[in-house]
């Protein structure tokens, strides 16, 4: 998914569940944002200031806290080629989901109540699933590595949404998760309007991280976070010279295609040796309104799948709205029956189709217009951005006084302590402990890179609440 969705999207579908354009704003922000906090932008050192401006001279601050590792959450495409992150990615972008669900693990029912969960997909008679489809993989050797498959209503899905729930219905829960972070006593301040405010601005923060990680699971389901084989496919017509090829169809037909690097933007895709997540599928999981067709390297060589995007990103509304609707209320569960206009016009928006082959086309621009057009009735957010920026200023989370004062990555950030971008910067190390937590538990994956060692702003004690 890109920013039409998780911008334009996350908002609507926040507006639907009955939060107000300013909170519905930076709940879209900050599911935006988690493909825009980049190690290359901001993995230096945070200082954290009470300030609220920039000052004269960088020894003029009143400093509140220093976070020596904070938690990124997109990688560069230099370091994601030479040291992809592991933990980064599985958290983030591709959560592992193809297993069978863990002893306690709610159902969709529990999570979205009857009506919804009716709505959604079921598995197939042969899926090991029982509340969603877990793929066969033939074509992957050993099981630790099959499991890690992103699925749509997996077990640690369903988990994620119900903490997300507990979290936005539980002021004390939230402010257990802040008394963890770095500059707590900043952030609770000395009086209870100043708690809050925070808790209020951080509520939304998380529900912005929760609303991203649940929308990729039906954009990038098939494909994992680990550099493997199981990200890779055969062409998509048996031919065996070449890079692969894939079909795909805007509307017009079945078209074949070769996709490759050196391919203008929309048909782009990652040199062969770059095997995480969906590189090798280029920007097509992320297009809400395309089908396409390929052979996946975890099936048989002779299989073909075919992925029906505005069918998926439908589902994947349905779940945002849901989300949001019992994240205003434990108690408040979505009713499609009355939304059903607005349904309908979310999937008028999602399939309102471009033509890719076409260099003088932005896709992402396209989709984001589709969704002003369609939800009008609905207002706008309080910040309209550019999609065809990456990102537009304006879709960037306020708080950061000063950028690094060196030449690498290492140098130190002037960061406001209780600003939305160092709220954003803990609702996303939370659910990385969070997802760390559920997978080594339940002995599905142990995360090793280095990323995943460092300390972010949480103590480690946050998994005490889980």
């Amino acid at each position: 998914m890109d920013q039409d969705f998780h911008y334009y999207g996350t908002f609507y579908a926040a507006r639907i569940a009955g939060f107000n354009a300013a909170n519905a704003t930076l709940i879209a922000k900050c599911s935006n944002f988690i493909d825009f906090l980049s190690n290359q932008g901001y993995g230096g050192y945070w200082r954290l200031v009470r300030d609220k401006r920039k000052l004269a001279s960088r020894d003029q601050y009143t400093v509140v806290g220093d976070v020596t590792s904070p938690r990124y959450t997109f990688q560069g495409t230099l370091s994601t080629g030479v040291a992809a992150e592991d933990g980064m990615w599985c958290s983030y972008h591709f959560t592992p989901g193809n297993f069978a669900d863990p002893e306690g693990v709610p159902t969709p029912a529990a999570v979205h109540g009857e009506r919804v969960a009716a709505l959604l997909p079921a598995p197939t008679d042969d899926s090991i699933g029982r509340y969603h489809e877990v793929r066969r993989t033939p074509g992957i050797s050993k099981p630790e590595h099959a499991t890690l498959l992103n699925r749509p209503m997996s077990g640690l899905s369903r988990a994620l949404l119900a903490d997300t729930i507990e979290g936005a219905n539980n002021p004390a829960r939230l402010r257990r998760i802040l008394m963890r972070a770095v500059g707590a006593s900043e952030l609770l301040g000395e009086n209870a309007t100043v708690e809050q405010n925070t808790l209020r601005r951080f509520r939304l923060c998380l529900l912005g991280v929760r609303a991203h990680v649940i929308a990729d699971t039906w954009a990038h389901q098939d494909f994992s976070g680990i550099g493997h084989d199981m990200n890779t496919y055969w062409d998509v017509n048996g031919w065996s010279v070449g890079r692969q090829g894939i079909q795909y169809d805007v509307g017009n037909g079945w078209v074949d295609v070769v996709l490759s690097s050196s391919s203008h933007e929309n048909l782009q895709a990652a040199p062969n040796v770059a095997k995480i997540g969906h590189g090798w599928m280029g920007h097509f999981p992320d297009y809400s309104f395309v089908k396409f067709r390929y052979r996946p390297g975890w099936g048989r060589k002779s299989d073909t799948l075919e992925r029906d995007n505005p069918t998926q990103y439908r589902y994947a509304f349905l779940e945002l709205c849901s989300l949001f609707a019992r994240a205003r209320s434990r108690d408040n569960h979505f009713e499609p029956g009355g939304a059903t206009s607005w349904l309908t016009k979310a999937g008028q928006a999602i399939s309102s189709a471009c033509d890719v082959a076409d260099k003088s086309v932005c896709p992402r621009v396209h989709s984001s217009n589709a969704w002003l057009e369609q939800m009008a009735g609905l207002g706008t957010p309080m910040d309209l951005i550019n999609t065809k920026l990456e990102p537009d200023p304006k879709a960037v989370l306020d708080g950061l006084l000063e950028g690094t004062d060196g030449y690498t990555r290492y140098g130190t950030y002037i960061v406001q302590a209780t600003s939305d971008l160092y709220l954003f910067q803990i609702a996303a190390d939370y659910h990385f402990h969070f997802v760390r937590n559920f997978l080594k538990r339940h002995d599905i994956m142990t995360f090793g890179g280095s990323w995943s060692q460092q300390i972010g702003p949480l103590s480690q004690t946050v998994t005490d609440l889980f």
